[in-house]
């Protein structure tokens, strides 16, 4: 299985809207990807889980999650009524027709090749004669290839790993030179080149593809629930809030750069100095985190909806009176407060620059994935209270499938940039001193 698999014929059971009304809930299978479902800043996100979570509150039944780490056993669990839609980025196929359902596509997005910039990018299909290219097996990515090898005449080495990552870790593999090629979906290369800016994903491999989510063939009544709520979901302005939230803030991001004159480090110095002497910190240090999430920008946007010059996401903004129309004096007393918290938070770390790079790590990718990243560096005999290369050197495992699908982590995976921003953040902070 993998965002566009075929399935095996099996027998259906037949759950169906009227019996998950009467069990009292509406139970998704998703797998720790971006677009599916993830944890970030401490909050539940994903594309797919959102437009779900709504069409759960639109049937007035609770929603609950189950996350699986095997991608084979996602048919398997819907088709036995473990799960009652399944939400992995799926393509519509022909051949799974004869065994699945899939509701009202919600999106429409292309295949493309994922690679490292350089001078000798592959740019059309034809240059891919004898490459080496990564895939998740028995996908429609897998499909393409083996469709464009024809339409060349001409091999291509197409490799699966016995393990079968999901898209976004074979993403990471090229990001970190493991690969040179893989194919994904444009939505989720576009998400991933965000936090790895030397990828290069021009290259389209495929036309647009459908994209929906899957059900029992035994479930008409939900299917037709699905489909007439996003019919009318997907031209509603919260859908498009929902786009912008995740893709469409990438190509509307104004560039912001600031260049230090006159000894001020930035245009908020004032408001920096005055947030920061309230609770006895050093200004610089916001400072050198408002560069890193913004670069001084009032306005800018992120991923999950995050805002403004410090980039909270919306529910934690709401926890401490801010929001993006929130002004730059409002937004940094309010991160100077959830800094000043989240400092205090980690008291078992007794070094105080130890301590502020948990706090850091924390800020960037929420308390639960560092966390999870001590529990890791614990198992494997490092200190769990230094960061520097104890810590921080988990946080990188936790984009392993390896470590997130078999080390019992309460948070599942991270692919973010954690380990990069402190250090960043830091470097600054201390050539600012």
């Amino acid at each position: 299985m993998s965002s566009c698999s075929s399935i095996s014929d099996r027998e259906h059971v037949g759950i169906d809207l009227k019996e998950i009304k009467k069990k009292g809930k509406l139970t998704i299978l998703v797998e720790n990807s971006s677009l599916s479902f993830f944890e970030y800043r401490g909050k539940k996100l994903g594309f797919e889980f959102e437009i779900l979570d709504a069409f759960a509150k639109s049937i007035n039944l609770p929603l609950e999650l189950k996350v699986v780490s095997n991608s084979k056993d996602f048919f398997t669990l819907l088709n036995d009524g473990e799960g009652d839609i399944l939400a992995a980025n799926l393509a519509v196929s022909l051949e799974n027709k004869k065994t699945i359902n899939y509701s009202e596509p919600f999106y429409f997005t292309e295949q493309v090749l994922v690679q490292q910039q350089s001078q000798n990018l592959i740019k059309e299909p034809l240059d891919l004669i004898e490459k080496t290219i990564y895939v998740r097996k028995n996908s429609c990515f897998q499909k393409r290839l083996t469709s464009i090898q024809e339409e060349i005449g001409s091999k291509i080495a197409v490799k699966t790993f016995d393990n079968d990552p999901i898209t976004e870790d074979l993403i990471e593999k090229v990001a970190n030179g493991e690969i040179n090629y893989t194919l994904a979906h444009e939505n989720l290369a576009r998400i991933s080149k965000e936090l790895h800016p030397n990828l290069n994903i021009q290259t389209k491999i495929s036309f647009k593809q459908k994209i929906a989510f899957a059900l029992r063939l035994k479930s008409p009544k939900l299917k037709k629930s699905l489909d007439l709520f996003l019919e009318k979901y997907c031209k509603s302005k919260e859908f498009l809030e929902l786009k912008k939230k995740y893709f469409d803030y990438l190509s509307s991001q104004v560039a912001v750069e600031y260049t230090a004159t006159n000894g001020k480090l930035s245009p908020f110095d004032d408001l920096f100095k005055a947030a920061a002497n309230k609770y006895a910190w050093d200004w610089k240090i916001l400072v050198a985190i408002s560069h890193k999430e913004s670069r001084f920008n009032p306005n800018a946007r992120g991923l999950g909806g995050a805002f403004g010059l410090m980039q909270f996401m919306p529910l934690t903004g709401q926890i401490y009176g801010v929001g993006p129309n929130s002004s730059p004096k409002d937004q940094i007393d309010a991160a100077m407060k959830m800094l000043d918290r989240t400092y205090r938070s980690w008291s078992s770390v007794p070094d105080p620059e130890q301590r502020m790079k948990f706090t850091l790590g924390s800020y960037n990718a929420g308390r639960c994935h560092i966390e999870d990243a001590q529990k890791l560096a614990r198992d494997n005999g490092l200190n769990a209270n230094l960061w520097d290369e104890n810590v921080e050197l988990m946080v990188k495992k936790l984009s392993d499938p390896e470590f997130y699908n078999f080390s019992n982590l309460r948070c599942g995976a991270y692919r973010g940039g954690a380990v990069s921003y402190v250090r960043s953040i830091y470097s600054n902070y201390q050539a600012w001193q």
